[in-house]
């Protein structure tokens, strides 16, 4: 392994059961990794691949850039060969460079604690190794950025613009709604509705069903509006709660009560190199709120 925070800029891999369950645990997909300091070593599922073994056109590369709000993250992570986890790590002269506005920077590899890492043991079993991480200074508008995969002299470069940072300015976190509401008006701090829209839902009927689940929520065909500070629009929160599965210990009621956490992602795809095998490269803003139905 090379010098430790100069080949720590060096670090992708992708895996499309590995990125649909990464994208699970982190909200929707793809969210913020816990990045409790720095690792040495990349842990895989099988073992993991040396990068300078395999030829750029053996790689499966995955690059994401992720916004919460409270920080913006940059993940990059690499696969090859039949397991489509996250199973390679950067070694030799190869390395990874994330160019933002602002200048040139490098990954690692998200450390942990003991407690960290006891669950991360398990998630490894199905997900492969972590994606490499890197922490970007958020902007205020759109942001250009970079992700570099550089071997010698060659740079295979993916490019990516992360939306403009917005705020769910209603319902406000919190809020009581009617239980009757099938509709949910929202208003945004931003130039475009949502590219998706989650919920996680968790409702108990008038006898005590219990009943959850994470729908996607549609937008109701012509409620959209817009003016300079923003957009406004209603999603169809009825139709999520009528699909849910209640247990049924009781004899099945009304639903009597909700609670909501609703999450709202404005996401971009990117360009990928087609130097690798296959690629893709996404940045997504995401806001969430929580609300009550009684």
């Amino acid at each position: 392994m090379a010098g430790k925070l100069e080949w720590l800029a060096a670090r992708p891999a992708r895996a499309v059961a590995g990125v649909a369950l990464v994208g699970a645990l982190a909200a929707c997909g793809g969210g913020v990794v816990d990045d409790n300091g720095e690792a040495d070593h990349l842990v895989c599922a099988t073992g993991c691949k040396p990068s300078s073994s395999l030829k750029t056109n053996e790689l499966r590369a995955y690059f994401a850039v992720v916004g919460d709000g409270s920080s913006v993250q940059a993940q990059a992570g690499f696969s090859t060969g039949s397991d489509l986890r996250f199973n390679v790590e950067i070694d030799g002269g190869d390395s990874l460079r994330l160019v933002t506005p602002k200048g040139s920077q490098g990954f690692h590899i998200p450390g942990g604690d003991i407690t960290t890492l006891l669950g991360d043991a398990l998630i490894t079993l199905i997900t492969g190794a972590k994606p490499y991480v890197s922490k970007i200074d958020p902007s205020s508008g759109v942001t250009p950025l970079r992700f570099e995969f550089v071997r010698g002299t060659t740079t295979e470069v993916s490019t990516v613009e992360l939306p403009a940072p917005f705020d769910i300015l209603s319902p406000a976190s919190r809020t009581t709604l009617p239980i009757t509401q099938r509709t949910l008006p929202i208003r945004l701090s931003a130039a475009e509705v949502g590219s998706s829209h989650y919920a996680s839902i968790d409702c108990t009927d008038v006898n005590g069903n219990k009943g959850s689940g994470s729908p996607g929520l549609g937008v109701v065909s012509g409620s959209l509006a817009s003016d300079t500070s923003g957009v406004s629009y209603s999603l169809d929160l009825g139709k999520a709660i009528d699909g849910l599965s209640f247990s049924s210990t009781y004899p099945r009621g009304a639903v009597a009560r909700c609670d909501v956490k609703l999450q709202v992602v404005v996401q971009r795809v990117g360009q990928a190199d087609p130097a690798f095998a296959s690629a893709e490269v996404y940045a997504k803003q995401a806001r969430s709120v929580s609300i009550a139905l009684r």
